[in-house]
C-alpha cells in the first residue's frame, strides 16, 4: 500500500495549505500577505520549506527555514532561521520513527543544508516547544541564553539624555543608499552577522506586515553623514507594552551616536507609555557592557538560541563571533 503522505519541497500554490496549517497551530493567525512578504519576497529570493502533503487532506506539516544572507568570515552565505514549524496533531506519529516532524526536518537538511550557494551554512532558532526532540534527533546545539538588556521607565518617563549637538536623529520611512556604506564599514569589524544593507533592512522593517516599526537615522548636522541606525517597536512580547530597540547598526566605538540613538529610544518609550525599554546583544559584544554603562540592567528569559551547523563551524564560533540583535529572530 502506498504512503498517503509525500515529503517534498514547496511548490507555488502550497502557501494556502501551509497558512491553513499554521493558523491551526499558532496564534495569532497569519495573513496570506504576511506569508508572501516573509517567504516569497525575502531578499534571498529563495523559499526553503519542506512540506508533508497528504493525498486527500492536503498539507499536514511543514519544516520551514527563513533564508537570510550572512557574512561569515568575509564570505556571503545563507543561514536559515527555523520558523513556523508544524505538524497537525493527527499526523505526528505518521511514518518511520520518531515521527513526521523529524523526518520532515531531515528531508529539509538533505536538500538545503550544505556548502552550495543555495544551501544553508547553518540553521538557527529559539526552540522552546521542539527543544527536546531537536536535541535528540536533529543536532540542535545551544549557543547562548537570551538575556535582555532593559531599563524600567521611571514615573513620568525617562529624563532627556544629554547628547552631542553635532548629531541629529530623525525618523525615516526607508533607509537609503548610504546605509550600504555604513554596513560595508561595519562588516569589516565582524566575523558573523546578517547582512544589514538597505535591501534587507527595508524588507525586514519598512515593508513588514502585521507590525509597525519606527526607523531612525543618526546623522552629522554639518555633513549629513550617516553615523548609525536604530529600529524601535512597541510589542507585548515577554511583558505588556514593552518598547524594544529591535535592531541596531552603530560602530561599537561611536559613543556619541550610541548615546543619541539611545536617547531617542528612551523618548519613544516615554511617548508610548511603555513599561520598559529593552534590547539585546550577545554577551561578548562590547555593546553589552556599553548599554549597561548607560543604565541598562540584565534580564534573563526562558529563551535560548540554538544552531545546526552544516559546514563544519564549531559551536564556539557562533557563541563568540555572532553579532546579533532581537531582529535576527521573528519574535519581535
Amino acid at each position: 500500500m502506498s504512503d498517503p503522505i509525500t515529503l517534498r519541497p514547496y511548490q507555488p500554490g502550497d502557501e494556502v495549505g501551509i497558512l491553513a496549517g499554521h493558523n491551526q497551530t499558532f496564534t495569532p493567525p497569519r495573513s496570506l500577505a504576511h506569508w508572501l512578504w516573509k517567504f516569497r519576497d525575502n531578499p534571498t529570493g529563495q523559499i526553503h520549506t519542506m512540506v508533508a502533503s497528504h493525498e486527500t487532506a492536503g498539507i499536514v506539516g511543514a519544516y520551514v527555514t527563513l533564508p537570510v544572507t550572512f557574512t561569515i568570515e568575509g564570505k556571503r552565505r545563507i543561514g536559515g532561521q527555523c520558523v513556523d514549524l508544524f505538524v497537525l496533531s493527527d499526523y505526528r506519529r505518521h511514518g518511520p520513527r520518531p515521527g513526521l516532524f523529524v523526518n520532515l526536518a531531515l528531508a529539509h537538511y538533505e536538500l538545503w543544508g550544505g556548502k552550495a550557494a543555495h544551501q544553508n551554512s547553518f540553521h538557527y532558532g529559539w526552540p522552546i516547544a521542539t527543544w527536546r526532540i531537536g536535541q535528540k534527533y536533529l543536532r540542535y546545539e545551544i549557543v547562548r541564553d537570551w538575556d535582555f538588556l532593559f531599563r524600567e521607565l521611571p514615573p513620568g518617563g525617562f529624563p532627556v539624555r544629554p547628547t552631542s549637538s553635532e548629531l541629529v536623529v530623525r525618523g525615516v520611512n526607508r533607509f537609503g543608499a548610504d546605509t550600504d556604506e555604513l554596513w560595508a564599514a561595519f562588516e569589516k569589524t565582524t566575523q558573523l552577522a546578517i547582512v544589514r544593507d538597505a535591501k534587507y533592512l527595508n524588507w525586514r522593517y519598512a515593508d513588514a506586515r502585521d507590525a509597525e516599526y519606527e526607523l531612525f537615522e543618526c546623522r552629522e548636522r554639518s555633513s549629513n553623514r550617516l553615523r548609525g541606525i536604530a529600529i524601535v517597536v512597541l510589542r507585548d512580547f515577554l511583558m505588556p507594552r514593552t518598547c524594544y530597540v529591535v535592531d541596531w547598526l552603530v560602530p561599537a566605538d561611536d559613543h556619541d551616536a550610541t548615546a543619541a540613538l539611545v536617547a531617542t529610544a528612551e523618548q519613544r518609550a516615554t511617548a508610548f507609555g511603555a513599561t520598559a525599554l529593552v534590547t539585546l546583544f550577545q554577551h561578548r559584544d562590547p555593546r553589552f557592557l556599553a548599554f549597561q554603562r548607560l543604565g541598562f540592567l540584565v534580564y534573563g528569559t526562558i529563551y535560548f538560541q540554538v544552531v545546526i551547523p552544516f559546514d563544519q563551524q564549531e559551536t564556539h564560533f557562533y557563541r563568540e563571533q555572532w553579532y546579533h540583535t532581537l531582529g535576527d529572530s521573528d519574535l519581535v
